[in-house]
């Protein structure tokens, strides 16, 4: 075992060997940035360094943070060979240990609490902090978001190594607590720092969407596209929350060939990636927008997933069922309620709250959806639009929800209910030209 030491934060490894914490630190880096695979960098430190204790923690939230239930038997892998090392282990890194090995075992809340214990002696702990935030976001925990960034940022300073990355995510807590004005302060203060911080861009982004400033957002975006999107592996988010913009705007063209060009191009198979290609494309066609086979291209990368990945994580199997709901794949959308359900049954107790009161319900609602059963759906969709946040996603994200309503209300004749959850977006966005167009078609 190597002599102990510290990171460059002052933050206590167990590993002394200089290399092996500078090839760590290029893994941070990369996973603060989203620039480069932090998982290569800790390939080639593991091979290195087998018994980097620190090094297979990383790599084993790295593989969980995915969110695709494929990579959890590598991820458990991980875990047990840090396991094996926990003799080693200093105070800081058998927290860690235990905190991941609840994420293992489902308890997701758990781990986070491991994690704030862990903060409070260590709190420039960058690697736990933004573990952490990670999981308040798949979680819905924003408060947490906020608050736990909060309670360590009076010990970063402006020469601490990673502090923009610190103030992006405290800027996102924010936003997703609606303290929009703060929020978009310290996305500015981080972007100062770092103009290519795409945390910090997504943050003050967020902020612009929800205050319904859509040509602000556009401006913002397109003048900073090479800040943002050129080998940034966060990029095809982003390139989606512009076109929440020019939904905003009824820039169709622009959305589609954004669509064609960063979006298909480059989602291959990843849950997290078809998220926002899947929700994108609902979007338009609850307005009547012909998409063409965009959405039969996304829901066939869908049914290759269904039976490995149903259950796993309730916000992908919810857009797995709008894809399926979009192409009248009755079949495949009864296979994934299935699946769903029969994962449920074992599933550890967070989850499986996620799936039941959260993840199948939406998923029968679009299935009402897909028959033209649409009192059924809006009751489906209305019964959880208010606790969606307990599966995870941010405001923007969770929209859908709303705008499902109110499509599937109009559709069942019920326009007062149509314009009483429309009314929402009007006060929050009142010059919002997407409301209007949606209150011209319910009449």
């Amino acid at each position: 075992m190597s002599e102990t030491s510290i990171d460059i934060r002052g933050v206590p490894v167990s590993y002394g060997d200089a290399d092996a914490l500078a090839g760590f630190e290029r893994a941070l880096l990369a996973f603060q940035c989203y620039v480069g695979d932090p998982m290569a960098e800790l390939k080639s430190v593991l091979s290195e360094h087998p018994d980097f204790l620190l090094a297979h923690l990383f790599k084993a939230f790295a593989l969980y943070s995915s969110s695709e239930k494929r990579f959890a038997l590598a991820a458990k892998s991980s875990l047990q060979r840090a396991a094996e090392l926990a003799p080693q282990a200093n105070p800081r890194e058998a927290r860690l240990l235990s905190a991941f090995s609840r994420l293992d075992d489902g308890d997701w809340q758990g781990a986070c609490q491991q994690i704030d214990a862990l903060l409070i002696e260590h709190p420039t702990d960058a690697f736990a902090l933004q573990s952490a935030h990670l999981m308040d976001f798949f979680q819905g925990d924003a408060l947490n978001l906020r608050n736990r960034v909060a309670r360590v940022l009076p010990h970063w300073h402006a020469d601490t190594p990673g502090y923009g990355y610190v103030l992006s995510m405290y800027a996102f807590g924010l936003e997703e607590c609606n303290e929009y004005a703060k929020a978009e302060s310290i996305a500015d203060q981080a972007l100062a720092i770092n103009p290519k911080d795409v945390w910090g861009v997504h943050a003050k982004t967020h902020v612009m969407e929800m205050t319904g400033r859509v040509d602000d957002g556009i401006r913002f975006m397109t003048s900073r596209v090479d800040d943002w999107s050129p080998d940034n592996n966060f990029a095809l988010h982003n390139w989606w929350h512009l076109c929440l913009f020019y939904l905003d705007k009824g820039d169709v063209d622009s959305i589609l060939s954004i669509f064609d060009d960063q979006l298909a191009p480059n989602a291959e198979d990843i849950s997290i990636a078809l998220l926002d290609l899947t929700a994108l494309l609902w979007r338009l066609r609850l307005l009547d927008i012909d998409i063409g086979n965009r959405m039969a291209n996304v829901a066939d990368i869908w049914a290759t997933k269904t039976s490995a990945e149903a259950g796993h994580y309730a916000f992908n199997d919810f857009h797995a069922a709008l894809a399926f709901a979009d192409c009248d794949r009755a079949d495949e959308l009864a296979e994934l309620k299935h699946a769903v359900t029969a994962a449920n049954a074992n599933a550890p107790a967070q989850l499986k709250s996620m799936n039941t009161n959260i993840g199948l319900p939406l998923i029968e609602a679009a299935e009402f959806y897909r028959r033209g059963e649409y009192a059924a759906a809006l009751e489906g969709f209305s019964a959880v639009r208010d606790k969606a946040r307990e599966f995870g996603g941010s405001h923007a994200q969770r929209d859908v929800i709303t705008l499902s309503i109110i499509e599937s209300a109009r559709r069942a004749g019920h326009k007062r209910t149509a314009r009483h959850y429309l009314a929402d977006r009007q006060m929050a966005t009142p010059e919002s030209g997407l409301a209007d167009r949606i209150a011209m078609r319910i009449g």
